[in-house]
């Protein structure tokens, strides 16, 4: 792997944090990182480790290296910001654009309608794009957003709402988040960074075929969500002390945000037909002593279902925790100045780790301990973990 082109690589489904780290290296690094090509795409998640195959082969996002910010989870830096200070142009005003969306993306879940963030996400979601392809527009998206700056050029609102008008011509279902869109572009004055005017401002009319293509994902997503929307609708879900949990088996990549959008969710539980599962909180409205108390009865409960050694860590600490290789918890980093609170959520795999091993723990199990951790806060987890042990060791839990 270390002849010819030097290579590079990133985790499955790469995000913008990744694919603005890869740009950036070759970009602005030196005469071999331009040279690079991506030909690596890890599918084990953070814990990807540098293995003989991958040695010679530079990372970003994964293997706890120089270039995976989850190698320090408890500062707010993202990868991007890493590889732009490794390479001495984070102060440059283009790049601290840049770094301050992928920073809101990454760390906040800011994820604006049409723009970058949103745009990869939308591209992630949809099965049949390779991570090859999802690379390399996104790159262009990003280029696009760092010119426009560089260079000072105007937007214009009015030709871009024309192209979308003619997009949604024949389509029999326009979206909410398309029309909201429009009726932004109405005014020549509105700015959303790394948005698709900014894409129609750097490439002018040569861009409206790169621009078509990204509607139709665009629109494809948003079908998904107002499926989504009807599958939460008649999902499980239950209200206890204010906290609503919905949780159920979909394979829908929106059914998390259906459920916190229209049923208002604190607790979404996600188990895909693949046994994997993902749990979401609406952190800017639930308590973070309810989300560890929930994490931590979950890795207890994989530990006793599947007759493991309970672990001495703290169960509620982020990341992995050894010998629980089903669970893994992102917290993000409190960003300095913002008010608005950082992500956490729970996954048994996702779309960025598809080989983790599926948690054995039921949903109907899942769904009692989401209720029993808001019933029973303030929390005494020595009494709940003991008498739990308890019932597994008496042959009441199986």
């Amino acid at each position: 792997m270390t002849r010819g082109k030097p290579i590079v690589g990133t985790h499955t489904r790469p995000d913008l944090d990744a694919i603005a780290s890869i740009w950036l290296w070759q970009n602005y690094g030196d005469e071999r990182a331009k040279k690079s090509m991506v030909a690596v795409f890890l599918t084990e998640g953070d814990r990807a480790l540098i293995t003989p195959q991958l040695m010679g082969v530079t990372l970003f996002d994964r293997g706890k290296g120089e270039f995976d910010h989850h190698r320090n989870n408890q500062i707010a830096e993202t990868t991007a910001s890493i590889v732009a200070r490794k390479l001495g142009v984070a102060e440059n005003p283009e790049i601290k654009r840049l770094l301050g969306k992928v920073q809101r993306s990454d760390l906040q879940g800011e994820s604006l309608p049409f723009d970058a963030s949103d745009l990869i996400k939308c591209m992630q979601r949809l099965e049949e794009i390779t991570d090859q392809e999802i690379i390399e527009l996104g790159t262009r998206i990003i280029k696009d957003g760092v010119e426009l700056s560089k260079k000072k050029l105007k937007r214009n609102n009015l030709s871009l709402q024309q192209i979308i008008r003619e997009f949604l011509a024949s389509k029999e279902i326009i979206p909410p988040k398309f029309q909201d869109y429009l009726e932004k572009l109405n005014n020549p004055g509105f700015e959303r960074p790394f948005d698709l005017a900014e894409i129609l401002a750097v490439e002018g009319e040569s861009a409206k075929d790169f621009l078509l293509k990204l509607l139709e994902y665009e629109y494809r997503d948003s079908l998904n969500y107002l499926k989504a929307l009807e599958e939460v609708r008649k999902a499980w879900k239950t209200k206890i002390k204010g906290v609503v949990i919905v949780a159920d088996f979909s394979d829908n990549p929106r059914f998390k945000d259906a459920a916190r959008n229209d049923q208002k969710a604190l607790i979404t539980i996600q188990r895909r037909s693949n046994g994997q599962t993902g749990i979401y909180f609406d952190t800017e409205r639930i308590d973070d002593a309810l989300i560890e108390t929930l994490i931590s009865m979950i890795r207890l409960e994989e530990c006793l279902i599947q007759h493991r050694p309970i672990p001495k860590a703290d169960l509620r600490k982020p990341e992995w925790i050894e010998g629980i290789p089903e669970w893994y918890y992102y917290k993000a980093p409190r960003i300095p100045n913002r008010k608005k609170k950082p992500g956490r959520f729970l996954l048994n795999g996702s779309l960025t780790a598809p080989d983790v091993p599926p948690s054995k723990i039921p949903m109907e199990t899942l769904r009692e301990l989401a209720q029993k951790a808001i019933i029973y806060q303030p929390f005494n987890w020595v009494r709940w973990a003991t008498e739990r042990i308890a019932l597994y060791e008496e042959g009441n839990l199986k």
